[in-house]
């Protein structure tokens, strides 16, 4: 079933500045149900709301020059056709969560947006519980010079051992963890123990831990 876009309009241009073409969405469907397009209708009103909520409150800092810009229009383009392949109501959250992120502008590194969204349509539900996971267990000061040794990575709510491993495996195919040899640092006497292997947080990680508020954020 094929549903129509334009309804979405008038929820995306509550970002303030956000320049999208009025006939933008005229001729853009999705192929979802109903019900598929009603949860993405009320994933990207909550996380307008909030992102609003955040500007007025001055704890983000809207990008006004790419809200008015085509790469806007095109992001907003990309998330929708992501949607349409999302497997849960917790993956349409997920993608309208990253449009939001798509408009804040961040300090240095710059996130490359089309490239975080591509990598976030990519993610299978499974891959995606299995990184707000592991994302969790790591340091929360600074996750990304953490690691998670490879033979004790166990599993995580729903899933069982084999099932955890292989969504890990599929994040690194999507470039998101690194599985590489480290020497860690026994915590008590500050010796360097025994080398492992262990999974690390990439570049492209902290891209989508960004658009999606997984940084400093536990929801």
């Amino acid at each position: 079933m094929t549903q129509p876009l334009e309804r979405l309009r008038p929820i995306l241009t509550r970002i303030p500045g956000a320049d999208l073409p009025a006939g933008a969405l005229q001729s853009v469907f999705i192929a979802a149900s109903q019900r598929t397009l009603m949860h993405l209708e009320r994933a990207l009103s909550d996380e307008i709301r909030l992102l609003n909520d955040r500007v007025a409150g001055g704890t983000v800092t809207l990008d006004r020059e790419y809200l008015q810009s085509q790469a806007f229009t095109a992001n907003v383009m990309q998330a929708l056709r992501a949607a349409e392949t999302a497997e849960s109501e917790r993956k349409l959250r997920f993608i309208a969560r990253a449009l939001a992120g798509c408009t804040v502008l961040f300090p240095a590194p710059q996130v490359d947006r089309f490239q975080t969204l591509r990598v976030i349509e990519g993610l299978s539900e499974r891959e995606l519980q299995a990184f707000a996971d592991l994302y969790q267990r790591l340091d929360p000061i600074d996750p990304y010079a953490d690691a998670l040794p490879a033979h004790r990575t166990g599993s995580a709510p729903g899933f069982s051992h084999a099932e955890f491993g292989a969504a890990l495996h599929g994040l690194q195919q999507l470039g998101l963890l690194i599985r590489e040899h480290r020497t860690p640092q026994d915590p008590w006497s500050g010796q360097p123990g025994e080398p492992e292997w262990a999974w690390t947080l990439t570049p492209l990680a902290r891209s989508v831990a960004r658009l999606c508020r997984l940084e400093g954020e536990p929801d």
